[in-house]
């Protein structure tokens, strides 16, 4: 488990969750982006979630946490993560203003 700090405080994850918010935050500052990512975080009172921007101006950063953890869920957040990373990296190809070819049988000359 990873402690990943954030503004003035931490929250406790995986050291997968923790990896895919770093690397998705590199992605966005890049880009000059941010967004909005919930992940999953361990608590005193058990598994919860936890939101947060990142973007450009986020200063992230991870330590080990020796502390109390709880066993978290976290592929489906890292899974997300990594996909939103992937789209930034190599962004879907823009359909052109007429998609069909003229021998399509969808095509129409009426365009």
């Amino acid at each position: 488990m990873l402690e990943l700090h954030y503004s003035d405080g931490y929250v406790v994850t995986t050291d997968a969750v923790a990896d895919a918010v770093m690397r998705y935050a590199k992605t966005l500052a890049e880009q000059k982006a941010s967004d909005l990512i919930t992940v999953p975080i361990s608590t005193t009172e058990g598994a919860a979630t936890s939101s947060m921007l990142i973007g450009p101006a986020s200063q992230l950063y991870t330590t080990p946490h020796t502390g109390f953890s709880v066993r978290l869920d976290d592929e489906s957040a890292v899974m997300d993560l990594l996909s939103r990373n992937d789209r930034l990296v190599h962004p879907p190809a823009s359909v052109g203003e007429y998609p069909y070819e003229e021998d399509d049988p969808w095509f129409e000359e009426s365009f």
